[in-house]
């Protein structure tokens, strides 16, 4: 699947082994550690959840003829905080897991890749082309930066809104994506503006763009390329300039490796924005509940990683070459 990547996948296995070796009884540790406050330590919020079930209504009569229902919905409190501690404590133990792995098992990679929070400047999204609103954070989790290949790239999982203020005062949220975003700098720069979408039931073509078709079926089923009208460069030309059989296979590959339905993409300049719409974690080590050296997790995490560098060689081939 990724030939470029060979090469690297022997030595990333060697090297979640070697570090598994040496820190798995302290993250057994944490681990454990976490389920203990979900057994013990909480037990007094479970309690509080399941009794706020009980809590009288404002307009209730008949208490006591309604304590049937009461029970039923302190039973569903208690289960839906119980969930709720589950997932807090499985994030403070995947980040303290994380933490100390994901920077050790990139260097199997390049000495240049870090995990790290360095955000997507908000800058890029909103001169990409596709979102209508002004974007702002809404909520951030994995941070990946750095060069492979001589191209700068940040990658973050995270969460987009925008938010408007209304005149009484109040303020409007609006979601906007949820995901992992891939932001990469080519090393050549083009002067039409693209943007490509996932096909959907919907297909319009956006204000002052027009469609391009590729000499490539595969492509051209699952996705809608767009050009920016320019009267000074021919989008179209440098649209199928750029999207040679090597660039889409691999971005194809993106979607295919990251299980995503939905995904988009800006590349304007020497900018390529990339969004993976899913509501799933991603780069997630196995859950508290989990064994902490499942091999499983390794295959995966390796998969997500190479679809990653491998569109990046892409770009650094595409860069040396011309294409």
């Amino acid at each position: 699947m990724y030939t470029c990547m060979d090469k690297y996948k022997n030595d990333f296995a060697i090297k979640f082994a070697q570090i598994m070796e040496k820190e798995l009884s302290h993250w057994e540790n944490i681990q454990h550690s976490e389920r203990r406050v979900l057994y013990t330590s909480n037990l007094k919020e479970y309690l509080i959840a399941f009794l706020l079930g009980f809590t009288p209504g404002k307009r209730e009569r008949n208490y006591i003829d309604n304590l049937e229902i009461h029970f039923w919905f302190g039973v569903f409190l208690l289960i839906a905080y119980i969930f709720i501690a589950i997932n807090i404590a499985n994030k403070s133990y995947q980040r303290s897991v994380k933490r100390t792995l994901f920077p050790k098992l990139l260097k199997v990679f390049s000495e240049n890749i870090r995990y790290r929070k360095i955000k997507i400047p908000l800058t890029v999204y909103n001169m990409s082309g596709l979102f209508s609103d002004n974007v702002t954070y809404s909520q951030t989790d994995d941070f990946f930066n750095g060069e492979y290949n001589n191209v700068e790239f940040k990658i973050d999982e995270t969460e987009l809104e925008h938010t408007i203020k209304r005149e009484n005062g109040k303020l409007e949220t609006t979601d906007l994506f949820k995901g992992v975003a891939m932001h990469f700098k080519m090393q050549k720069k083009i002067n039409a503006k693209v943007l490509i979408y996932s096909k959907s039931l919907i297909n319009k073509i956006p204000k002052g763009y027009e469609k391009v078709v590729l000499e490539y079926e595969n492509f051209n089923k699952k996705y809608n390329l767009y050009v920016q009208k320019n009267p000074n460069s021919d989008g179209q030309v440098e649209a199928r300039y750029l999207f040679n059989t090597a660039f889409l296979n691999r971005f194809m590959q993106l979607q295919t490796s990251f299980n995503v339905r939905k995904m988009s993409c800006s590349i304007s300049e020497n900018n390529i924005l990339i969004l993976l719409n899913t509501n799933k974690d991603l780069f997630e080590m196995n859950h508290l509940f989990g064994k902490v050296d499942d091999i499983t997790q390794y295959r995966r995490l390796f998969d997500e990683f190479a679809s990653v560098l491998s569109f990046i060689d892409v770009l650094n081939l595409a860069s040396r070459t011309g294409l």
